[in-house]
């Protein structure tokens, strides 16, 4: 069941993942890219409140505190995490946020196995070096099609990666520590997202107010309001079904089976519906990914 409900995890990100790129593009401020993801944080929050009132009683709404520091810890890494993906996306390739995603799964990995005693076994320590490896091969790609990679870019990548990481291991902590209810978890994560979100929102928009034209929020979102819709409803069966998951696989078998599969299916969505060039190096780095996938979940 544990792969099954990552199946249907790695579907519901690839879903979001192809919204995103498409709604990326009106884009124009950091204050835009919260003030989506803020609306796409209730969006959520409704979803997850009526998930939760149709398996429990409301007093399932009032978790003990364990959870909710694990909700808290969520919430910030989503915040971070939808942010600087969107803006990532706006900047470069597509394959690129999946191949530092990737690359980021090697957090959640580490402390799971430092924290809980989930052993790596030296194939799986071969295959995390080859997706490393296939990494790297992925980022000569995406400067041979976009050009040197900016500091920008780079910073924002590297956000998403860590932020992503992050949010993972706290669906982890939840399932090893407190054993809480997921539905009401991921209905405080984004509860705790959507405040964040909202105050850095108005923080920043205040500030560009002061320097360059911003745009009404309603020019903003109404264009793009069916894709944050959907993105919405892809992130919360994304995140619920990755918990889900990682009540039954550790971290090593999540991750990166998880990441390896989203670039695999990012480099077929990104050449088909965003005309991204495929060469040898793309190539090269997903049948490495494929190899590393193979070693760490079936050798």
């Amino acid at each position: 069941m544990g792969y099954l409900f990552l199946t249907v995890a790695l579907v519901c990100g690839i879903i979001k993942g192809y919204c995103g790129k498409r709604s990326s593009a009106g884009i124009k401020q950091i204050s835009d890219a919260m003030m989506v993801n803020t609306l796409r944080m209730l969006f959520c929050i409704f979803i997850g409140l009526f998930i939760v009132l149709l398996k429990s009683s409301p007093n399932a709404l009032a978790p003990n505190g364990a959870v909710l520091a694990i909700a808290a810890l969520a919430g910030v890494g989503t915040a971070l995490f939808t942010v600087s993906w969107l803006l990532s996306v706006r900047e470069g390739a597509y394959m690129m946020v999946d191949v530092f995603l990737l690359i980021g799964a090697i957090l959640p990995i580490t402390f799971c196995a430092v924290l809980f005693d989930e052993p790596v076994k030296l194939t799986q320590g071969i295959g995390i070096a080859l997706l490393v490896i296939a990494g790297y091969i992925m980022c000569t790609y995406n400067i041979s099609i976009k050009g040197k990679m900016t500091f920008k870019a780079l910073v924002l990548l590297t956000v998403c990666a860590v932020s992503n990481g992050v949010t993972d291991l706290a669906q982890k902590l939840l399932t090893k520590t407190s054993g809480g209810d997921v539905a009401v978890f991921n209905l405080y994560t984004y509860l705790f997202a959507a405040l964040a979100l909202g105050i850095c929102c108005l923080i920043f928009r205040a500030r560009e107010k002061k320097t360059s034209r911003v745009e009404r929020p309603a020019d903003v979102i109404k264009p793009i309001i069916g894709y944050v819709l959907v993105m919405a409803i892809c992130l919360f069966l994304n995140s619920y079904f990755k918990t889900l998951a990682a009540t039954r696989l550790t971290a090593t078998e999540i991750y990166p089976l998880y990441q390896g599969g989203a670039v695999v299916l990012s480099m077929l969505m990104s050449a088909v519906f965003f005309k991204e060039k495929i060469n040898l190096r793309c190539i090269l780095g997903v049948a490495l990914s494929f190899v590393a996938l193979i070693m760490i979940n079936v050798l």
